[in-house]
């Protein structure tokens, strides 16, 4: 086949484009550039993000471009499935790429070429990436209800989620001082729990939610409850009687009716 050498300008021969051609460079009409004009192959791909429906990659350029990069095809192909698909970088300087569309908990081989304006170079060596599971989380738990059973402690109980998407592990609960924005966390089995050790007449949010073995599910709504104010810490003292216009009427010494919250006072 007769041999068209082209020497540092653009022709196009048999759907062929040259441009820029290097000097000395010879191909036959219609065939594929020879690998001296092609990239060689990108190095060092990696997965940066792995997720249940996508994978990130990243690369290296060629040692060699022998040109100008102009894109990037990733190749990749499912385990079990005889079908290569192939998506292209949208510019020429980029040299990461995500692939989407893909299947929770399945392996995927990858592979990377460098195109410049001769055609694709060399294959990079194939990695195998394996996809998440799909994150199935339980939903909100339901008909949250929280009762204040005296000045230090609260009882809480539920109806396990709608939509556990597998089965509940346990529950996770959130308790935070409102006026401080202390919180506690607390892991609990079942679906009551009584909550102890809390300041008295003191004010509480509280959230709930569950969680399986993809992780912690939807919080529920907050709900606010206050502990019960406290009782007098002694009964009353130097109690007399005094008659007042035929009446009856009843002196408590106050000194002696402290409370842990406050005192009494004359009406």
């Amino acid at each position: 086949m007769k041999l068209d050498c082209l020497r540092n300008f653009g022709l196009q021969r048999g759907g062929l484009v040259i441009v820029d051609a290097p000097e000395d460079t010879c191909v036959k009409s219609g065939a594929v550039p020879s690998s001296s004009v092609l990239p060689s192959a990108p190095r060092d791909v990696v997965p940066v993000l792995v997720s249940s429906r996508f994978v990130r990659l990243s690369w290296r350029p060629p040692a060699e471009a022998r040109g100008n990069i102009q894109t990037y095809t990733v190749f990749f192909s499912r385990d079990g499935v005889n079908r290569e698909r192939a998506v292209n970088t949208s510019q020429s300087g980029t040299l990461q790429l995500t692939v989407g569309n893909l299947k929770p908990e399945e392996t995927y081989t990858f592979r990377v070429v460098a195109n410049n304006e001769w055609g694709p170079g060399e294959s990079s060596q194939p990695i195998k990436v394996a996809t998440q599971p799909e994150l199935q989380v339980p939903g909100p738990v339901e008909n949250l209800r929280v009762v204040s059973t005296s000045p230090t402690s609260i009882l809480i109980s539920w109806d396990p989620p709608a939509y556990a998407n597998g089965p509940v592990q346990g529950y996770r609960l959130f308790c935070t001082e409102t006026a401080t924005g202390r919180e506690q966390t607390v892991e609990v089995d079942g679906l009551s729990y009584r909550l102890e050790g809390l300041k008295k007449f003191t004010e509480y949010t509280l959230r709930f939610l569950a969680y399986n073995r993809y992780g912690p599910g939807v919080s529920s709504g907050e709900v606010t409850v206050t502990t019960l104010s406290d009782v007098p810490s002694a009964t009353p003292q130097n109690v007399s009687l005094e008659v007042v216009n035929s009446r009856v009427a009843t002196k408590v010494d106050e000194t002696r009716m402290d409370l842990k919250f406050g005192k009494f006072h004359k009406l």
